[in-house]
């Protein structure tokens, strides 16, 4: 089937328009951008339907994956609509009959959905699937079953309840674009799937450049315009920044690779066989980029080139950068709420969400942990669960989880069950609404 179209007619290509158009690859659109010097608006359609300068929620109305908002009040809020989040909302509208909602800042799939791999090992697809096809897919399932959707929001605030029987979790989202747009909704139940935003580079000169010639993650479809007159560099030794690497070069394009440290160190080794063997993929290894300045003149062999990078005193003239070197949580709010985190490193500067008896893990590490005085609360714990009653993780942004995509799925699969079991051993925690039947446990 032929992915839908949409154009973006705008005065330049800016900031504004790589979001939109990114915004609309990762809903699995095939996007077309013009640029007219008499533009005084960013104009973008979608099928039969144009809109001005459209904000996420708007893209994602227009796009068919926003439902309408019936409530402010839910039995499950999802923070985070990547394959975890997407899991558990799966399961709970389809097994449990949990009204649920999805608040996801960036896009439909989370970061997951700008993975560029084919994922060979997921059950089920015997010849593999492209990890955004993949989330594209679980996004139109969410909405099968009626989840309902919050894009484009960023929780703000976070106000988890001790007892969710007589007071529910509030949660404030804003609109990422329009700081003034906030929503406040209450849920018996939250699940924290907020995963992991991608590092960005720390030297000085490169933030003038972000998403205009510096990227934090390659789609497939960036690749569909180069050629062999394309220089790309891509920063990082991790599995992402190889199979970006490989896309690039299987399109013609030269591709220099810039590690901090070796190309076997963090890399599998079927992708750093595949780099090692490829032509057109230059390793630099133990370097780390210094400055990133803007090229007046592009080279005669490399006419595309936009950015000059400078390594070791030397410089590369490159059409774009894409800097995948690594993620991190953005877990201060779940923090400051009194949900707690591990940080795996001192210096870490946010920490990942504990679950189960790593609640406990500090005062186990420091020798401070007293059984008897947590006998009672040991006996409650269970794998997803966090230290508030009612209030879960799964995915990426957990302490102890695997960087996979389909560990995630499986995590936010094992979560929906962990609040199903939750709600059996503490009835009544739901409304009964009407229209609606009540569960079994909810009756007890």
């Amino acid at each position: 089937m032929p992915k839908p179209t949409a154009t973006i007619t705008a005065k330049a290509k800016d900031k504004t328009v790589e979001r939109i158009k990114r915004f609309l690859e990762l809903g699995d659109y095939d996007v077309k951008v013009t640029i007219d010097p008499n533009a005084t608006d960013t104009v973008v359609t979608v099928g039969t339907t144009t809109l001005k300068n459209p904000t996420p929620a708007q893209l994602a109305a227009t796009m068919d994956l926003l439902l309408p908002k019936k409530s402010s009040t839910y039995d499950l809020v999802v923070i985070g609509g990547g394959p975890a989040g997407l899991a558990a909302a799966i399961n709970a509208r389809s097994l449990y009959d949990l009204t649920t909602l999805i608040i996801e800042q960036y896009a439909p799939g989370g970061t997951a959905a700008t993975a560029v791999n084919q994922i060979d090992n997921y059950l089920g697809f015997d010849e593999g699937i492209d990890a955004g096809d993949l989330c594209h897919r679980a996004v139109l399932q969410a909405k099968k079953f009626e989840a309902q959707w919050l894009p484009g929001y960023g929780v703000t605030a976070f106000k988890p309840s001790d007892d969710p029987k007589t007071k529910k979790h509030e949660i404030t989202a804003t609109n990422s674009d329009a700081p003034h747009d906030a929503v406040t909704v209450s849920a018996s139940l939250v699940l924290l799937a907020t995963g992991v935003i991608p590092r960005k580079l720390t030297q000085p000169t490169a933030a003038a450049f972000e998403d205009e010639g510096i990227y934090y993650y390659a789609l497939p479809a960036d690749a569909e315009g180069v050629t062999a007159k394309d220089t790309i560099m891509i920063i990082g030794g991790g599995d992402s920044a190889g199979r970006a690497a490989l896309m690039f070069s299987g399109k013609g394009a030269k591709v220099v690779m810039l590690i901090r440290d070796t190309l076997t160190k963090t890399m599998l080794k079927v992708i750093s066989d595949k780099i090692r063997a490829d032509k057109n993929i230059t390793v630099v290894e133990n370097t780390e980029a210094t400055e990133f300045d803007a090229i007046k003149t592009p080279p005669p062999d490399n006419p595309n080139a936009k950015l000059t990078v400078v390594a070791k005193a030397k410089s590369y003239a490159v059409t774009a950068v894409y800097a995948l070197i690594s993620a991190d949580p953005q877990t201060k709010w779940i923090e400051d709420a009194g949900i707690t985190v591990v940080r795996k490193n001192e210096t870490d500067k946010y920490g990942l969400v504990a679950t189960g008896l790593d609640i406990f893990l500090d005062a186990i590490k420091k020798g401070t942990f007293k059984y008897e005085e947590h006998k009672k609360d040991l006996e409650n714990v269970t794998d997803m669960a966090t230290n508030k009653p009612g209030v879960f993780a799964a995915g990426d942004v957990r302490y102890r989880a695997e960087r996979r995509i389909a560990t995630a799925a499986g995590e936010g699969t094992e979560a929906a069950l962990a609040m199903h079991n939750y709600l059996k051993a503490n009835p009544k925690v739901l409304d009964a609404e009407a229209g609606r039947a009540a569960p079994y446990y909810y009756l007890a």
